[in-house]
């Protein structure tokens, strides 16, 4: 394996972490397991006819209030307590990047979720299931709500980021039911989500998404059934939006047909926070929790329908069965963990690490005028660093997956820390958008220019900036949390007083100057929680009406704009004025409740050539991705013109993405040096990126996504090209998945399009050869496994991981299918030089289509085209697998996985802590 240090020190949040002295491997067998620590032992979940002869001595004892009454909980509990036997009630926690504890995060900050699906590694997902599932154990929790298996359908998704699956189904098949067997393996219940076709945010109270059953059947379903057929996922959480006309919470199709009924579910399934809108609709459908202010399965609206018989007794009962069911199973009748001491932040801090080193995706590195590739770096060269984002804690996205660290690595830190000296790497704060480092001066009185540094603050208690200021101030900058009282800033924490969101409305107007040290443009980005407009020199840069994207979880707005171009030196007039009329605003989440002001130079400064590698951090993050919208196609804040000005002064501009979902590259994808995917790396991520641009770490990760070259190509477009159509008083309330089967890579393949980063791809240090494709049996018989053997060989001078991914290619098929599918994937470790024959298996499920009209899953007699590479687009193997029969598979019997891994999914009792 390819030895690795320990992580390097933490940013202050928890000084003792960077003392930590484990040594860190890649492998999740390195994790030292103490068996007699007793105390923290996982509880094996309990299964078979005992839990059920309890289940059933609990529920015929039960009568009807106490029965109605355990399928709905308003406590701050998950699953209801029912004292009467013993039950206490469970406690839930989100989330996907972290246990996210009363508004704080308990334990480690993880990279995202598309980061794990760009590993394509069953390791690291079993990894971060084990360490999460710890971390939640410790916390006092009983249950994860994770992980979330829609697909990257649009770039607009604001939840993109909490979502496994990346666009391919088959990807999300293997690593959703690795994580969730990570989870139950430590006694802690999972809960997929969110069900079903939830892959997008706009208008998710209402909107109804439009999908015909194949596509359903074929992409959106099979994360979920794996997680049922592969990991005995505990509960599933049904989601806000509507399904073909039904609420997901409501669609008795999907949940009593699909889940329960074809799939043979036993667990439990939950409702999206307060999504069941009508209490019969919902109970008939088949939702056994409404969570979590119980406020449609109530006695008062349920008993009539028991009454009237339009609710039978045994759909109450299976309810309550499937809710005590989760509870014996994992014996939380007299095992109920409680918060503890977290005695080994290891477990986290190495998932976190070894997730981040595999997910950073390279995906472009060009020649330098040396003749050579630009990365990796040397430790001695001298590096310009430029974005807020690699200056401050690793972020995550706003909502419930908003996971602040405890400890951290900044992307600026990692770089000095292994850098041959940290002076070779300098911060370039003037091109820097950051409201606590913002330089401004108050204008002076009299003649003579500039006077003290500062914003002058003038307060109304009115929205109308009308009359005298209730008070007036200088400010050292525009960092006001009203929550907290606090200005936040270079100069260090101000208290402020006077305003708060409890006083009122009111309006505030700050006055500053300005004097750019760069030439050219300049950007201002304005993040509050109400109307806002700011002018320079009299001119109208930033506006917005304040009015909350989303209704349910509402974010601050976040506006930037541009500039003329001002001149170096000179002095110019900034005024911002602010009102604080909304008042609904959430602090938390990743929110802000109060106004922030920032400003930097989107030119490069002259010298910028004389650096040997310039680092741009950009991207997206809580200000301007998260739950309850989505968001726009374009990088905010200006960031491409930065980037494109930053290359043209020096074209070994390294760029740095992150966010959940990958925004518009095409203005200056092919001027920089090379480019990297982070995602929301976690933690750790400061370290990894660092290895990777040094070469410590040869890069590894792979595209669970197709990287759109125009937004216009993407095949979800047609149907959604614009997420403001979806907000607002004349909002639209209807999604049509028009692309069909065709979403991601299978419709640029459809449509003959080239996108600008294939699904799959990703570049390493080294270089690998593919050869000797081989079939176990060029035949394949109904029932059997087919074992694909090849050879991989590392032809480079790195040591490195190669992800190699099959696919399969129908020819001449009966119906309409998409020209090629992933079915298989492996990942392999090679030291220079080194060959590996590795195997992939593929069964008939891997070359079967959905057939409503029956409900199976068909095989046709023919002959397929089994393909393999290292990305969808560089395919060089392939082989010719033939049936000789037809076959149908039942949607109960078949499962999205071939046997073999089926068993890789699983998680031993040896590995859980």
């Amino acid at each position: 394996m390819n030895p690795l240090n320990q992580p390097i020190a933490s940013a202050k949040r928890t000084p003792a972490l960077a003392a930590f002295k484990h040594t860190l491997g890649l492998s999740l067998l390195t994790f030292s397991i103490v068996q007699a620590n007793l105390a923290l032992a996982a509880v094996t979940p309990a299964t078979g006819n005992e839990v059920e002869a309890r289940v059933s001595s609990i529920l015929d004892n039960m009568n009807q209030s106490e029965k109605i009454n355990f399928t709905r909980v308003n406590d701050g509990h998950m699953i209801p307590s029912l004292l009467k036997w013993g039950i206490k009630g469970t406690v839930a926690y989100d989330s996907s990047m972290g246990v996210h504890v009363n508004n704080a995060t308990f334990g480690a900050q993880y990279p995202s979720q598309p980061a794990m699906a760009a590993t394509w590694s069953i390791n690291r997902a079993k990894e971060f299931g084990l360490a999460i599932a710890y971390e939640t154990r410790i916390s006092g929790g009983q249950q994860m709500l994770s992980p979330g298996v829609n697909l990257y359908r649009t770039p607009y998704n604001g939840r993109a980021a909490e979502y496994v699956s990346g666009e391919d189904p088959f990807l999300g098949a293997v690593l959703a039911p690795a994580i969730v067997n990570g989870i139950q393996a430590q006694g802690i219940q999972a809960s997929g989500k969110h069900y079903l076709a939830n892959e997008q945010e706009a208008n998710r109270q209402a909107i109804n998404v439009v999908v015909d059953e194949r596509t359903l059947r074929e992409l959106y379903l099979p994360g979920f059934e794996s997680m049922v057929k592969n990991a005995n996922v505990a509960s599933i959480m049904c989601g806000f939006n509507k399904v073909n006309g039904d609420y997901a919470c409501e669609n008795h199709h999907l949940i009593t047909e699909v889940l329960k009924g074809e799939w043979g579910y036993q667990g439990t399934v939950i409702s999206d926070f307060n999504a069941i809108h009508n209490a019969f609709k919902g109970a008939w459908a088949g939702t056994d929790l409404d969570m979590p202010s119980g406020l449609q399965f109530t006695e008062a609206n349920l008993m009539p329908y028991v009454w009237s018989g339009q609710l039978t007794q045994n759909v109450i009962d299976d309810k309550v069965k499937r809710n005590l069911r989760a509870v014996v199973s994992y014996d939380f009748q007299e095992n109920l963990n409680t918060a503890k001491t977290l005695d080994h932040p290891e477990y986290g801090m190495r998932a976190a690490l070894n997730t981040a080193r595999e997910a950073i995706v390279l995906l472009r590195n060009e020649n330098t005028t040396a003749g050579k590739p630009l990365l990796p770096l040397a430790r001695s060269a001298k590096i310009a660093v430029i974005g807020d984002w690699a200056n401050h804690a690793p972020a995550s996205p706003f909502g419930t997956a908003n996971s602040p660290p405890n400890s951290y690595v900044t992307e600026l830190s990692g770089l000095q820390q292994l850098a041959s000296s940290s002076a070779n790497v300098t911060y370039l704060s003037e091109m820097s958008l950051n409201p606590e480092a913002s330089v401004w001066y108050q204008p002076a009185t009299g003649k003579n220019g500039i006077s003290n540094a500062g914003v002058k603050a003038e307060y109304f208690a009115n929205t109308r900036f009308s009359g005298d200021p209730a008070l007036t101030r200088v400010e050292p900058g525009v960092n006001l949390n009203w929550l907290t009282g606090t200005n936040v800033t270079s100069a260090g924490s101000t208290a402020v007083s006077g305003f708060s969101p409890t006083a009122g409305a009111f309006s505030a107007r700050f006055t500053t100057t300005i004097k750019p040290v760069i030439s050219g443009p300049q950007v201002f980005k304005i993040r509050a929680d109400g109307p806002y407009k700011l002018w320079v020199n009299d001119e109208l840069v930033v506006q917005s009406d304040g009015v909350p994207y989303s209704a349910d979880v509402v974010n601050a707005m976040t506006t930037s704009g541009k500039t003329a171009s001002l001149s170096a030196g000179k002095a110019y007039a900034v005024k911002l004025e602010y009102q604080r009329v909304q008042g609904n605003f959430i602090p938390a989440l990743g929110g802000l409740t109060g106004v922030q002001m920032s400003w930097a130079s989107l030119r490069a400064p002259a010298d910028l050539s004389k650096y040997d590698a310039v680092v741009v951090a950009t991207g997206t993050n809580y200000e301007n991705e998260g739950e309850g919208s989505d968001h726009g196609f374009e990088l905010p804040d200006q960031q491409a013109d930065l980037i494109s000005a930053v290359a043209k002064a020096n074209p070994n501009t390294v760029v740095v993405m992150h966010g959940g979902g990958v925004p518009d590259m095409q203005p200056w994808a092919k001027k920089v040096g090379a480019t990297l995917q982070a995602w929301y790396p976690g933690q750790q991520g400061g370290q990894a990126l660092a290895e990777i641009l040094f070469g410590k770490v040869n890069p590894s990760g792979k595209l669970p996504i197709t990287i759109d070259k125009k937004i216009e190509d993407n095949p979800s477009y047609a149907s959604y090209p614009n997420p403001a159509a979806y907000r607002g008083d004349n909002a639209l309330t209807e999604m049509v998945y028009s692309e069909g089967l065709y979403m991601g890579y299978r419709g640029y393949d459809k449509a003959h399009k080239k996108p600008l980063y294939p699904f799959g791809f990703g570049l390493s240090y080294t270089t690998f050869n593919y050869s000797d494709l081989k079939l176990s049996n060029n035949v394949l018989v109904p029932g059997s496994t087919v074992d694909v053997t090849f050879t991989v060989t590392n032809s480079g001078d790195k040591a490195g991981f190669e992800v190699a991914q099959l696919y399969v290619k129908p020819q001449k098929p009966a119906v309409d299918r998409p020209e090629k599918e992933l079915k298989g994937f492996t990942k392999v470790y090679l030291q220079p030089g080194e060959s590996k024959t590795v195997s992939i298996p593929v069964d008939s499920r891997s070359l079967a289509y959905f057939v409503e009209k029956t409900d199976s899953w068909d095989v046709d007699a023919g002959k397929f085209k089994i393909l393999v590479g290292p990305d969808s687009e560089n395919l060089p193997l392939d082989r010719t697998l033939q049936t000789l029969f037809a076959e149908h598979l039942t949607t109960r019997d078949s499962n999205p996985l071939p046997l073999p891994l089926r068993k890789a999914v699983q998680v031993s009792a040896t590995q859980r802590y």
